[in-house]
């Protein structure tokens, strides 16, 4: 049926009528407004008229005080009255009439839904779900691991004898792009989390690593040692369109897109020390963004905007977390607002940018550590690990549940191989439980000279007039020992620990003037390391100075044999040159001083690989700078958890120690 523009008329909607060319609901909605209107005018007025000439209404009331306060509060009521029905007019006015749809049937109001949400993150006090990504080295192998936010239930991404390291997320979360020498080349490979699939993208000679993928998913920034240097290098997700972007003979590593792909952050030690510099894709030149000469700054961090950039800060023995304001506009980093986060190390961001996580260690044990940046002091620890996660990554897509079982049932345990056995002989039937026993193959250089002046004592060991004897150790460390060694001899390609500089010695030794007589050595638990090879032109041994606190340690790199990066990687810290402080000046009061070029090549961390046996490092002692025995690199003991007496009581009778040492503690401590 048509619809008639008059009287009676219908309109097209069932159940409305046209009146007079009007609606019947908004004519009735007009009519009750008007009504309102008129009676809120007429109560104005007849309060006016009252007010301004009394006279007018009525005659003269005389009240009494009691009537009066009534009166009062009469009026005052009215006047509320007044005011809450203007605002309700008000709204009867402003708001736009109701439309309620009726059908013949029924009268029913239709409501539209708006657009469902988005399915994302749940969110939590310090972050918003996802998934952190890390590099976790456990009985000598790294592997990548992952933990759920929401569940914090720890899975084993991979699993391959060799090393696998340095994961970055795909912008989808569904790929982890990793660096791994599974093919006895450093590469760059792609880990597809749903099918399992492993892609290898780069097959170059050179090392290859530490790959960082572009937030719009294209390409992939990595750091590779080609040409003789340590540079960053770019290439698309399939392996091809490889580019150098970076040029300096200084070692460049450790990049970080920004996220919106058009820069990249890196560490770089063109300076002399590390600092973070920026490479705009579509400019030629780098800039030095921290540019402190006597503080290192690396591994840095976007924040998902852009605006805000974490990284490490101080030397390598006292890291902390800072983060810094970042400006576009002229491509400076404000380190006037810089924030201090704390202690640790490999700082990534939330995917919503409101706090960080980085790694920490305290008490023997390793922690991630989530801080928000919303509020100070706002701090909590995500999980704790047996040993130190490196390389973390977060991604704003949680592991599904398919891609957990998928891992699970891979075989991936998280419990790693263990690296060797300990055996020991038959405890023997009378004298000490234990044995001090020969390492076959192994031995001690003796014939040592030392020469010592009012401030400088150096030690020689003259190779040549040296006499080798046999190195002995406790049953309870030889095991661990002699798989080190076989350990070091496949990875740097030569038999570093074929040749000791010390190794068990006797009951009645004299150490140097300052050393503790309570020495590990007698015990048979501790080595000296051959110093030769840092002596040796060019070096085969190379030290990185590391300040814990107020106390120095050394790491130590060896020269892999073979240097055509089948063996070892670059070195990404300057090394130290204790021989500087025979030229005098600054090195003679600093003990040293840093080489002037970061040493070319391949190494192996030596001091990582023997704590992966047991075998820890030994502080220098106060007097290093100028007295040569208390530098103490090459010094490395096992102690087993064990005091030192207890360490004696295995291999001595009680009587042979209270001979030199007097009366043993009660229960040997």
């Amino acid at each position: 049926m048509g619809v008639t523009a008059g009287t009676g008329g219908l309109d097209k909607r069932p159940g409305r009528r046209i009146l007079g060319g009007v609606d019947e609901h908004e004519r009735s909605g007009i009519e009750g407004r008007e009504n309102v209107l008129r009676l809120f005018w007429n109560r104005v007025a007849l309060a006016g008229r009252w007010l301004l000439r009394p006279n007018e209404v009525g005659k003269p009331v005389v009240l009494q005080p009691s009537s009066v306060r009534l009166l009062a509060l009469l009026v005052l009521g009215n006047l509320i009255a007044l005011i809450l029905l203007g605002l309700a007019l008000y709204h009867v006015v402003e708001a736009p009439p109701i439309v309620v749809e009726v059908t013949q049937t029924a009268a029913v109001a239709t409501i539209t839904p708006g657009p469902s949400p988005i399915p994302g993150p749940s969110p939590t006090p310090l972050g918003s779900g996802g998934a952190i990504a890390f590099t976790l080295r456990r009985n000598g192998d790294d592997d990548i691991y992952a933990l759920n936010q929401a569940d914090l239930q720890l899975v084993r991404l991979t699993d391959d004898p060799a090393e696998d390291r340095q994961p970055s997320w795909s912008p989808d979360g569904n790929t982890i792009a990793f660096a791994s020498n599974r093919a006895r080349n450093w590469d760059i490979y792609l880990l597809d989390l749903v099918s399992g699939a492993l892609i290898r993208l780069t097959r170059d000679p050179g090392f290859d690593g530490n790959p960082s993928w572009s937030p719009d998913g294209q390409y992939i920034a990595f750091e590779s040692y080609r040409d003789g240097n340590l540079d960053i290098y770019v290439m698309s997700t399939s392996g091809g369109q490889v580019r150098r972007i970076t040029h300096d003979p200084a070692p460049d590593c450790a990049p970080a897109w920004s996220p919106d792909s058009r820069a990249i952050a890196f560490t770089s030690l063109r300076d002399g020390n590390k600092d973070i510099y920026l490479r705009v894709l579509n400019r030629a030149d780098e800039i030095n963004l921290t540019n402190s000469p006597d503080v290192d700054e690396y591994d840095p961090a976007w924040s998902p905007d852009g605006t805000r950039l974490a990284y490490v800060s101080g030397p390598r023995g006292n890291p902390s977390i800072q983060v810094a304001v970042f400006n576009w506009d002229t491509l400076v980093l404000d380190q006037s607002q810089t924030e201090l986060f704390g202690t640790g190390l490999s700082p990534a961001w939330a995917p919503d940018g409101q706090s960080l996580i980085y790694t920490y260690e305290r008490g023997g044990r390793s922690h991630l550590v989530a801080a928000s940046v919303a509020g100070w002091a706002l701090f909590h620890e995500v999980y704790s690990l047996d040993s130190l996660p490196d390389d973390l990554v977060w991604t704003e897509v949680p592991l599904a549940p398919r891609v957990v079982a998928r891992v699970q049932a891979g075989g991936r345990d998280i419990e790693a191989r263990s690296l060797y056995a300990e055996l020991v002989q038959p405890t023997p039937v009378s004298g000490p439980p234990y044995r001090l026993l020969p390492l076959p193959g192994v031995r001690v250089l003796k014939g040592e000279t030392e020469v010592q002046t009012e401030t400088v004592v150096t030690e020689t060991i003259a190779a040549e007039t040296a006499t080798p004897q046999e190195a002995v150790l406790s049953d309870r460390v030889n095991e661990s020992f002699a798989a080190l060694r076989q350990r070091v001899i496949a990875e740097a390609g030569w038999d570093y620990l074929g040749t000791l500089g010390s190794a068990q010695l006797p009951i009645d030794y004299v150490p140097p003037t300052g050393h503790s007589r309570m020495n590990w050595h007698l015990c048979g638990r501790a080595i000296g390391l051959d110093q030769q090879p840092y002596e040796s032109d060019p070096p085969q041994v190379e030290l990185v100075r590391e300040d814990v606190g107020n106390v120095t340690y050394w790491r130590v790199y060896l020269r892999t044999a073979r240097q055509d990066g089948s063996m070892g990687e670059p070195l990404r810290d300057a090394t130290w040159d204790l021989n500087a402080r025979e030229q005098g000046g600054r090195a003679a009061v600093e003990g040293g001083a840093l080489r002037d070029h970061v040493p070319a090549g391949y190494y192996l961390d030596f001091t990582a690989l023997a704590s992966d046996y047991g075998w820890e490092r030994l502080p220098s002692l106060w007097r290093w700078r100028y007295f040569w025995p208390d530098i103490r690199w090459w010094e490395y003991q096992k102690t087993g958890g064990l005091t030192w007496w207890e360490c004696m009581l295995e291999v001595f009778e009680p009587e042979e120690i209270e001979t030199v040492f007097g009366p043993i503690p009660v229960g040997g401590d």
